[in-house]
Formats: structure tokens, sequence, C-alpha cells
């Protein structure tokens, strides 16, 4: 290696700081870290790999897109899931997100109406 004068010193270390920079990068970028927002945006993910990164079986990850409890898109008959999507999901805890009463209210009495009960016909034959 040369020997670097004073008056040089600045050049070099200029250098040395985009050099390292370079490194940086593509160590992340090879180790799959690179944290910026962009590079992580909107990455496509089967439903296979949604159901591994849950640790569910991919007819759980059917049953809550069919009940709106996971972060999904369709189109036609294909889902879609977005990684960053499903990671906000596991940060605020799993949960739709909604996070309204109302809505909860409105999920709570359709299933109180949806319940079955026994006719009023089947009851008078049994009293009689």
């Amino acid at each position: 290696m040369d020997n670097i004068t004073f008056e040089q010193l600045p050049q070099a270390v200029s250098l040395l700081i985009e050099r390292v920079g370079q490194l940086t990068s593509k160590v992340e970028e090879a180790l799959g870290k690179n944290d910026n927002p962009q590079s992580r945006k909107h990455k496509l993910l089967t439903l296979d790999e949604v159901a591994v990164l849950l640790n569910k079986s991919a007819s759980t990850i059917y049953t809550m897109t069919s009940e709106k409890r996971i972060p999904y898109h369709k189109q036609g008959n294909k889902l879609y899931f977005f990684e960053d999507e499903i990671i906000h999901w596991i940060e605020q805890g799993g949960t739709s997100g909604t996070g309204c009463e109302e809505d909860f209210n409105k999920r709570l009495e359709s299933l109180r109406s949806g319940k079955k009960r026994k006719p009023s016909s089947l009851k008078t034959e049994k009293n009689n």
C-alpha cells in the first residue's frame, strides 16, 4: 500500500467511507437484512409462505381470510398477501385492525341472529 501524504488524507478518507458503505449494503442485501422500507415494501407472499410465517396450516389461513381476520387481497379466485401488511398485522397483535366497537357489535348481532333454534312446531308436538 502506498504511503498517503497529509494532503491526500481527505481524499483517502472519502474513498474509504464510500467503499465501506458499498460493502455494508452488499452484506445486508446478501443476508436479507436491508431494513429500508422501500426494499421490503409490498413483497408478494404465497398462501404457503404466509402459513409458514404464521406457523398455521393453509386451511387455517383460508378460514382467516374468509372471516376477514388477516389482511389479504383477492383478484379473481387468487389470494395475495403482502409481507409488510402481514408483519404490521402481527405487530398489532394479529387483529383485523378495525378496532371499531360498532363493527364488533354488528358482527356479534349477526352471529346471534344466525343462531339456529328449534322450530316452534316441534316444541308444541313434544308438549302434547
